[in-house]
């Protein structure tokens, strides 16, 4: 029994998928798993470039892109078939892909509360497909997603090696990781549409880890609070964070309790010890990581 830091956190070897690895938490988590020894890290998203960018930065150079859409049955088809055509099977999917959807000012410019027809005017003025669009990709997207590659998943589980002793601890199962976000928790989200979809990703990871328990597929999720990315940089400008808001103080201590916002470090360790040996024995969870904002912020 090996409790070398090196053993429990190792990566090497693995082949993940990652939506959304263009960029924001996609792009750190697949450098994250690029630079600590992943054979092969599929990222998917629309848009080539972001792709082809962020493939260039890797340290190992095991970051393959794939150009697709997860809002199309036939895009995830394609890309279905273009991972498989370059490895045998999958050990890891994040489901990255997330659209934010439109806020609404919980107040006025004044800071004081709208009125009741203000507030029905505001939200009733956004059009059905633009509220439904955000669950076209964070929810029905990432279901899609994840059945589009369970045959690949399905082909760790016969790839492992077992030891005939029974205390000899066995390779993990492969497995499913959903990005929700503290939006999915908060009462007063920025964008309600994008928050009850975060909280759907919440309980779609029980409902999966629960549906996929015969397969030995496992799913947990995380949920994200304040990091820096494309989708996050209007909150900053809200709270007046200066930079990534990374140093101590940033950000107010009412607002998260560490008066920080998230770095790439964070994530990046939370990722490995998910997707190595030492996080093999979770399964059907949600790991909120947010500095503690979701105790101070409901």
């Amino acid at each position: 029994m090996s409790l070398n830091a090196a053993s429990l956190f190792s990566v090497q070897g693995l082949v993940a998928v990652i939506t959304g690895g263009g960029t924001g938490l996609g792009r750190t988590m697949a450098l994250a798993l690029d630079a600590n020894g992943a054979a092969k890290v599929f990222i998917l998203g629309r848009r080539e470039q972001t792709l082809q960018e962020t493939a260039a930065q890797a340290t190992n150079k095991t970051i393959i892109p794939v150009a697709t859409d997860i809002s199309s049955h036939a895009s995830l088809e394609a890309a279905y078939q273009a991972i498989a055509a370059h490895t045998t099977h999958i050990d890891l999917l994040i489901g990255n892909s997330a659209v934010p959807g439109s806020a609404v000012p919980r107040f006025n410019p004044d800071g004081s509360q709208p009125t009741l027809t203000e507030f029905r005017d505001r939200h009733f003025a956004k059009s059905m497909p633009e509220f439904t669009n955000v669950f076209d990709v964070n929810v029905t997207g990432s279901y899609y997603t994840i059945l589009a590659l369970l045959p690949l998943l399905d082909k760790a589980n016969h790839r492992r090696v077992l030891s005939s002793s029974p205390d000899e601890l066995a390779p993990p199962r492969p497995q499913v990781i959903l990005i929700s976000s503290i939006g999915g928790i908060l009462h007063h989200p920025a964008s309600v549409a994008y928050g009850l979809s975060k909280a759907a990703v919440l309980h779609m990871v029980k409902v999966m880890s629960a549906l996929l328990a015969p397969y030995l597929i496992r799913v947990n999720g995380i949920a994200p609070g304040l990091f820096w990315t494309e989708l996050s940089r209007p909150l900053f400008r809200t709270f007046g964070i200066k930079g990534r808001g990374l140093a101590d103080g940033s950000v107010p201590a009412s607002n998260i309790p560490i008066t920080r916002a998230g770095a790439p470090q964070d994530l990046a360790g939370l990722v490995l010890w998910m997707a190595s040996a030492s996080g093999g024995f979770l399964n059907g969870d949600s790991i909120v990581y947010d500095g503690g904002r979701s105790k101070v912020s409901l």
